[in-house]
């Protein structure tokens, strides 16, 4: 413990930086785990169409649905894929399930992208914007 006392005494750090230090940790800790708790939960799927939306699907209720004859989405087991896409590249049905804010479904040709949002009005706002 000596040792390492007199080496950060050698750095030019002193018991109230490291005090300050372990402190801010501490306090940035909390403050994450808080606002990580507090998130709302997603509750529905936005499906949009060349930048509006076409329709919000509950997220809790397993369902397949329609955009069009280009794009089919299934809802299951809280989130939710692409199933079919007539796209050439298929990144859509590659992408897999998203089930959180987080992520996206995007089908750049045939303008269509798929949300998941909170249980707001409002698309829900991650732990930085929050």
């Amino acid at each position: 413990m000596y040792r390492l006392h007199r080496s950060l005494r050698k750095l030019g750090i002193k018991r109230g930086d490291v005090i300050v230090f372990v402190s801010l940790m501490a306090l940035s800790l909390i403050l994450g785990f808080l606002f990580a708790v507090h998130q709302p939960k997603p509750e529905y799927v936005s499906v949009r169409v060349d930048g509006m939306e076409i329709t919000r699907l509950p997220l809790h209720i397993d369902r397949v649905y329609k955009i069009s004859d280009d794009n089919i989405i299934e809802i299951s087991g809280g989130s939710v894929r692409m199933t079919y896409a007539t796209c050439p590249d298929k990144i859509c049905v590659k992408t897999g399930a998203i089930s959180d804010s987080q992520h996206s479904i995007v089908c750049a040709p045939h303008k269509v992208v798929i949300l998941i949002t909170g249980g707001r009005d409002d698309q829900s706002y991650d732990v930085i914007t929050n």
